[in-house]
């Protein structure tokens, strides 16, 4: 796989990978090296497309999560769990995320000044259902007060853009049913883009079939230079071994915010508090107990068993850890050093598909 390097931190806290080359200049798929283009932007994919009419896709990092049985479905990096995240029910993780969203946004336009213009529109894909809530929405209204902050002149025209029919989920569907069932369906309402730039924001692309609609009507409207600005770029691979898909080269850091779904850093006090009353540490076996409850972890059988009630309400399905794992580790961390603590941590994370996370 590509590696993927670049560190940036979403308000000066959160770790995200950018992709790095080799990479599609249009699209960011991962490409090989010396390749410009990836092949789903040389081919067109249905035999009535012949023009994607936006110009670039810039996006925040890698999205993918592989299928486990007995589990929820497993992130591979950070930005997947936050993306997992914002889709969810708490309303505070949502505004949380958006804001550091918004921030990872605003720091790619600084990366690349071609996606604002002068003035630009902005917008984000509809829903099927106009009901529906739309998560793009919460990092939408953050980016905006960012670059207002900064003055930059632009126009939130989400309102106007409307789906005039359901094209149901995309999960499933072939390359040729995605853009079939697209073609046509989005409409601008009430409004001559007068050859202005515009960029459209999303969560996460895929095939770009969704933005290629929206693009074909914007240019309708006589957009001028259309880009696209997205939180994670969606790895066009039927691969479900995440061992062949990690990082090697992720720090300590970034290991315990995959893990703890970001409470190392949101939720620092109540890790902090966590006492660590007994350990046994070795290069097999790691086992503690706290105030109220037992850690084991059996590095030769691949099983991590804890007995508190929020790892069994949040977290084993999403194989991440609760405030006492998390605690266990930065005590590691102290006892035997960070090499030592971040290679138990990696040995977990590159063959996490295979690990037993349970409750006992």
């Amino acid at each position: 796989m590509t590696e993927i390097r670049n560190l940036l931190l979403l308000n000066d806290k959160v770790p995200i990978r950018l992709i790095t080359k080799p990479y599609c200049k249009k699209c960011m798929n991962p490409v090989g090296e010396d390749v410009n283009l990836c092949n789903s932007c040389t081919e067109f994919p249905h035999p009535k497309i012949s023009d994607w009419f936006f110009n670039r896709i810039v996006t925040l990092g890698i999205y993918k999560t592989y299928e486990n049985k007995d589990y929820n479905n497993i992130p591979l990096n950070i930005n997947s769990r936050m993306i997992l995240r914002l889709k969810g029910t708490v309303q505070k993780n949502k505004d949380i995320l958006g804001e550091l969203f918004a921030d990872g946004l605003f720091k790619l336009t600084n990366k690349y000044p071609f996606l604002l213009g002068d003035f630009t529109y902005l917008l984000i894909p509809p829903k099927d259902n106009p009901s529906e809530e739309n998560q793009c929405k919460y990092f939408l209204n953050p980016f905006i007060d960012k670059l207002r902050q900064q003055g930059f002149n632009i126009e939130n025209i989400s309102a106007k853009l409307k789906r005039n029919k359901s094209i149901g989920k995309n999960k499933g569907k072939s390359l040729d049913d995605r853009f079939e069932d697209v073609r046509g369906v989005h409409t601008l309402n009430e409004i001559n883009l007068q050859r202005k730039n515009v960029l459209i924001l999303d969560d996460v692309v895929t095939s770009k079939s969704t933005i290629w609609d929206i693009s074909r009507e914007l240019k309708e409207k006589n957009a001028g230079e259309i880009n696209v600005l997205t939180l994670g770029r969606n790895l066009l691979s039927i691969n479900n071994n995440m061992e062949e898909d990690v990082s090697s080269n992720l720090n300590f850091y970034e290991l315990t915010t995959y893990f703890s779904n970001l409470d190392n850093i949101l939720e620092s006090k109540n890790i902090e508090k966590v006492k660590i009353k007994e350990s046994e540490i070795a290069d097999t076996r790691i086992g503690c107990k706290t105030d109220k409850y037992n850690i084991e972890i059996d590095f030769e059988n691949l099983i991590l068993e804890h007995n508190c009630d929020d790892f069994l309400r949040r977290r084993y399905k999403n194989k991440s850890f609760c405030k006492h794992i998390s605690k266990l580790f930065l005590y590691i961390k102290e006892q035997n050093g960070e090499d030592f603590a971040r290679e138990k941590l990696y040995s977990i994370y590159k063959k996490l598909l295979y690990w037993n996370f349970s409750y006992k």
